[in-house]
C-alpha cells in the first residue's frame, strides 16, 4: 500500500531502510552519512520512529498497553455513582457461534434501557443474584437469575452452584469496551463513523478469549440523541467536522457520561479490567472519581482500514470523522 492510501492526517511513512544484501549499497558511500529521508531512521534512536515499512497485515490481536498511573479525574466526575440494577440477564447464541448474557440495566438517574453484553457464564450480577421478596424459583429463572443453563423441566434456579463457583478464578484482568450507541453505524451500515466495526472487534476479541463484557450505553450521538444527530449530518454535509456540528446545534462537543458504565461493572463484580479505547482520558473517566476501578491495560482499537490492505470501512466522510477523533481524543 502506497503512502498516498492513507488518511491525510497520518504521519508520512519512512522510506524503508537499505541492507547490504539486498540494496544498492556501497560501503565507501560517504553520502549516507548525511541526514536524509533514507537514513533518518539510522540516526534516530528507533524508540521514537515509526517502523520504516507497513507489512499487507497485523496480527489479529491488538497489543495491550499497559496503565501505569492515571490522569486525574476531572471535576466533572460525580462524587456518588449511579444506582444500578440488572433487571433481566438471557442467553443470546450469536450468528458466530458464541453465546452472550445480555443484561438489561434501569438506573436512578434516567429512564433508558442501558445494557451489558456478556461473554460467558462465569460473570454474575450481584443486583440480578439478589434475593427478592416473595419471588419463586420459577420467578428467578425467568428474570435470569440462575447458574449454569436453563432446560426443559428444570425446577431450581441454584443448580450447580458449588462446580460454578469454583469456575470463576482466573488470572487476568476482564477485557472490557465501553460503548456508545450509535443506530446509523450499527443498524443503517454508515460509512460516517466505524461504530459498528469497534463493536465488531470488541465482540471477536472477547470471543477469542471467551469472556469479557461491553457495556452498551444509550447515548446516542456522542449523547444528543438521534434526531439531533441528524441534524449534525447534515451540518456535516454543509462542511462543519463532528465536534463543530454539535456546537452549532448548541450542544456539548460530547455530551456523553461514563459513570453508568462504572456502577455496571461494579455490579458485574469488575474491579479491575482491560479496556478496549483509544483514548487514555477515557481510562480516568471509567474508573470513576475515587478509583473504584482499576484500569490494569488499555487495548487500542485501530481502525481496520488502517491496519488491512482490504476491508474496513473507506469513505471520505469516516476520514473526516477519524481525524476529528484522534484531534480531540473522543473515542
Amino acid at each position: 500500500m502506497s503512502s498516498s492510501e492513507f488518511p491525510s492526517f497520518l504521519s508520512p511513512r519512512l522510506s524503508p531502510r537499505l541492507s547490504p544484501q539486498t540494496d544498492s549499497y556501497n560501503g565507501d558511500d560517504t553520502s549516507l552519512l548525511k541526514p536524509s529521508p533514507i537514513t533518518l531512521d539510522r540516526l534516530l534512536p528507533p524508540t521514537i520512529i515509526s517502523p520504516s515499512f507497513t507489512p499487507d497485515t497485523v496480527p489479529s490481536t491488538p497489543v495491550p498497553i499497559p496503565v501505569i498511573s492515571t490522569p486525574q479525574p476531572s471535576d466533572g466526575l460525580p462524587d456518588v455513582l449511579p444506582e444500578v440494577e440488572c433487571v433481566v440477564r438471557a442467553r443470546i447464541p450469536t450468528t458466530s457461534g458464541t453465546e452472550i448474557f445480555l443484561h438489561l440495566y434501569k438506573n436512578n438517574v434516567d429512564d433508558k434501557e442501558h445494557l451489558a453484553i456478556v461473554f460467558g457464564n462465569k460473570i454474575r450480577s450481584k443486583s440480578l443474584d439478589r434475593a427478592r421478596e416473595g419471588e419463586t424459583e420459577m420467578d428467578r429463572m425467568i428474570r435470569g437469575a440462575y447458574v449454569g443453563r436453563l432446560y426443559p423441566g428444570r425446577q431450581t434456579s441454584r443448580e450447580d452452584q458449588t462446580n460454578a463457583e469454583e469456575d470463576t478464578a482466573k488470572d487476568t484482568a476482564t477485557l472490557v469496551r465501553i460503548h456508545s450507541e450509535c443506530y446509523t453505524g450499527e443498524t443503517a451500515w454508515s460509512a460516517r463513523c466505524d461504530c459498528g466495526e469497534q463493536l465488531d472487534e470488541a465482540a471477536r476479541l472477547m470471543s477469542k478469549e471467551n469472556e469479557g463484557i461491553v457495556v452498551y450505553l444509550r447515548q446516542e450521538g456522542r449523547g444528543i440523541g438521534l434526531g439531533e444527530k441528524l441534524k449534525a449530518y447534515n451540518l456535516q454535509d454543509l462542511g462543519a467536522d463532528t465536534v463543530t456540528a454539535n456546537i452549532l446545534l448548541r450542544h456539548p462537543a460530547d455530551a456523553r457520561s461514563y459513570s453508568l458504565a462504572t456502577a455496571i461493572l461494579l455490579d458485574l463484580d469488575q474491579t479491575e479490567v482491560r479496556l478496549l479505547t483509544n483514548n487514555p482520558d477515557k481510562i480516568a473517566a471509567v474508573e470513576g472519581k475515587h478509583r473504584e476501578i482499576k484500569v490494569r491495560e488499555r487495548v487500542p482499537m485501530v481502525p481496520i482500514a488502517w491496519r488491512m490492505n482490504s476491508g474496513g470501512i473507506r469513505s471520505k466522510e469516516v476520514e473526516g470523522y477519524l481525524k476529528t477523533k484522534v484531534r480531540t481524543s473522543c473515542l
